[in-house]
This record gives C-alpha cells, sequence and structure tokens, in this order.
C-alpha cells in the first residue's frame, strides 16, 4: 500500500502541476498505452531478456537479466547500487525509465543491495503470468496484460516491481 502512494505521489510531482497542489493531477494517464506493444517499457524489454529466445519468458531468465544490469552499474564494484550509478541502471532498460532508487532501498540506507534489486517481483510477471508458474508463454500475453495485473497477482519470483502502483 506504501508503494502505491509512494509511486502515486512520485508519478504526481513529475506531471505538472495543479491548483493548489503543484505537480499533483495536471494530466491523466493513459492506461491504453500499456498494453500497446512499443509503448509499454515492462513489455518493450522483454525480448531483452529471453535468453533462449525461445518466447517463453522465465523467471530465471528475468532474475539473470537484472543480476547483469545491477552488476554493470555497479561502477565502483562494492556491490550496492548508490544514487549516482543508479541513473546508469535507468539507461539500461526502458522498464527502469522510471524506477526510483527508494522503492527498491528496503533498508533505507542510500544504496540498493543486489538481493533488494533482483528478488523484487516483475512488474511483467505480475501482468502477465496468470497460472503463477513463472513463465510467461505468448499465449498469456495475448491474453493478459489489458487490465494490468491479473486478479491473483503473482509475487512470487522475477524480482523487480509486482503490484499495481510500481514506480516505473
Amino acid at each position: 500500500m506504501l508503494t502505491c502512494l509512494a509511486t502515486a505521489g512520485s508519478a504526481a510531482a513529475q506531471s505538472g502541476g495543479a491548483p493548489g497542489l503543484p505537480g499533483v493531477y495536471d494530466r491523466r494517464p493513459d492506461f491504453r498505452a500499456a498494453n500497446r506493444p512499443g509503448e509499454d517499457p515492462v513489455r518493450q524489454s522483454a525480448p531483452a531478456w529471453d535468453a533462449n529466445r525461445d518466447g517463453v519468458f522465465t523467471c530465471d531468465e528475468w532474475k539473470q537479466y537484472v543480476t547483469r544490469i545491477f552488476v554493470n552499474a555497479d561502477a565502483n564494484r562494492d556491490g550496492f547500487v548508490d544514487a549516482k550509478e543508479f541513473d546508469a541502471l535507468r539507461r539500461a532498460d526502458p522498464a527502469f525509465k522510471n524506477a526510483e532508487l527508494g522503492y527498491f532501498d528496503d533498508n533505507r540506507d542510500g544504496r540498493i543491495a543486489r538481493a533488494e534489486f533482483v528478488d523484487r517481483p516483475s512488474p511483467f510477471f505480475a501482468r502477465f503470468d496468470r497460472n503463477g508458474d513463472c513463465k510467461v508463454t505468448a499465449e498469456e500475453m495475448r491474453g493478459g496484460g489489458g487490465g494490468g495485473p491479473s486478479m491473483r497477482p503473482n509475487l512470487g519470483g522475477g524480482g523487480m516491481g509486482g503490484t499495481v502502483g510500481i514506480p516505473f
């Protein structure tokens, strides 16, 4: 719930302004864009991490991919991504374009440990993995994602994001 509130506040702060509340609710989000291929950054990034190119996206493939992103962003190789290094992480994949360090920083120490990043539930799996098997097939992608996450969100496996209100 706090993630949802933090996300709403963050998204609103970036949007511009409304009378009495600077940066709040001056534009309505286009929720339909999340289902148009090429416009949804989470869906758009999937082919990049389908390691065996079989069109089935697995939690293991996702975790391997975000581990590589984390390692590349950790410029000083100290095992953490700090605020300065976080920009490289945002540029690594369209799904992270609007990500916020605070979302991943569970212990609020101003940096992200690998586990804090890699073990986050994935918004991709929350949206498309309808049967909860940590695999998303082409059929699940065609039939899922229209209204956001499934009625039964999959919060296991996958790493990164996970429920309505994720900040990216």
